[in-house]
């Protein structure tokens, strides 16, 4: 068990990215990866069709980071705000958000919190090819998305 007392960033034992140096409730969640997690703000610069992943429908975008609000888990610095961040929102069932989220444009501003897995550590999918670091769990009970003045969990 990770506790507030670790100072190295560690390794997750079977997905290998890296886990937060601190210990969260949240981390007991199915969907938690035990990820530092970030709150950002950030601009939308490509838009993928939605898909089916993992029983549920997700949200699929890349985003430019703009600001990095707070990090819990782990230093600023791993944070790499020069890069594209790969974006994932799961929506349609009881675990992520209960709709998706309307008019995700490019070029929009929009604010994430979710876990970080960074470029190091994130695996490829279909729509993040180029292995981009991730932004994930961007629902209750960890993150939220605020788009276009509305606030989704």
């Amino acid at each position: 068990m990770l506790n507030r007392h670790h100072n190295n960033l560690l390794k997750h034992p079977h997905f290998g990215h890296t886990i937060t140096n601190d210990s969260y409730g949240h981390q007991l969640h199915p969907l938690s990866l035990h990820a530092p997690v970030v709150h950002v703000k950030a601009t939308i610069i490509k838009v993928f069709p939605d898909r089916e992943r993992s029983g549920a429908m997700h949200q699929h975008f890349d985003v430019k980071i703009n600001e990095l609000i707070s990090i819990k888990g782990a230093d600023a610095s791993l944070v790499d705000k020069n890069s594209e961040t790969f974006v994932a929102i799961r929506y349609g069932d009881n675990l992520g958000l209960p709709e998706p989220i309307n008019g995700i444009t490019e070029g929009q501003e929009i604010e994430l919190q979710g876990e970080y897995i960074d470029h190091n550590h994130a695996y490829p999918t279909e729509d993040n090819r180029e292995k981009y670091p991730v932004i994930h769990f961007t629902h209750r009970p960890v993150g939220f998305v605020v788009y276009q003045g509305k606030e989704y969990q």
